[in-house]
């Protein structure tokens, strides 16, 4: 009776260990090109929010008892410097933590906003990284859209492209207008204002906030990172 249990315990044992064995070793052979992976899609994003920014090494420091990691950037623009932040903000979302990269000027503006993570439901939540299309049923019967008709904006989410302009230093607004479209830009700007995904309050409301508390983190961060940077000239 023992040996009859014991023979098919050691050999689901034995597969198991194999299994994990297996599986270790494709963690190992995998790791190094999905760290790769990681790095070139951190670097798509500082570019998209910093955008033409010579854009430096992360930089540490401790907020709050935690480190606090972000990025700084110069340009030349009309003659004069101008410098640009990027970080990296998580909020709570529907399906999961929404993780984003923000891009702010000096005022604390955004530069741009691009979303690197999220798990939100389809048809919904996840529409903050749909990109809207240019093209009508009308235009595509006559042939589609004449390049010299399209418009300026970036071809970026349109729920990530509204974020351009908004002061993230300030208490931003969530407006529900529908599909944001460049034509409702200077209307919410001047309310400091984004336009909610239709139907997924909680994803607009995990971005929107992120970006606050991201801010008011680098702020501290780069306060604690200057004296510092003065204690050490003393």
């Amino acid at each position: 009776m023992i040996r009859d249990i014991l023979k098919p315990t050691l050999i689901i044992v034995a597969v198991a260990f194999i299994c994990v064995m297996a599986l270790s070793q494709v963690q190992k052979l995998t790791a190094p090109e999905i760290a790769k992976r990681a790095l070139e899609k951190q670097q798509q994003s500082l570019d998209l929010v910093l955008p033409g920014f010579d854009i430096g090494p992360a930089r540490t420091a401790p907020v709050d008892g935690r480190d606090f990691t972000w990025w700084e950037g110069e340009k030349r623009e009309d003659g004069e410097a101008r410098k640009g932040y990027a970080f990296i903000v998580r909020g709570a979302g529907y399906g999961g933590d929404i993780e984003s990269m923000v891009g702010v000027d000096e005022k604390g503006v955004i530069l741009g906003l691009s979303i690197i993570q999220q798990a939100e439901t389809p048809g919904l939540g996840d529409r903050c990284v749909e990109v809207a299309h240019r093209e009508t049923l009308f235009d595509h019967i006559r042939g589609g859209i004449p390049n010299g008709d399209l418009p300026n904006e970036p071809l970026t989410p349109w729920f990530q492209n509204q974020f351009k302009g908004v002061d993230a230093g300030a208490r931003i607004s969530i407006a529900r207008r529908g599909d944001w479209n460049p034509e409702m830009r200077e209307s919410l700007l001047a309310l400091n204002a984004v336009s909610a995904l239709t139907g997924a309050s909680i994803t607009t409301e995990a971005v929107v906030r992120s970006v606050e508390r991201g801010m008011a983190l680098l702020v501290k961060a780069r306060a604690a990172a200057a004296g510092k940077g003065a204690e050490a000239k003393q």
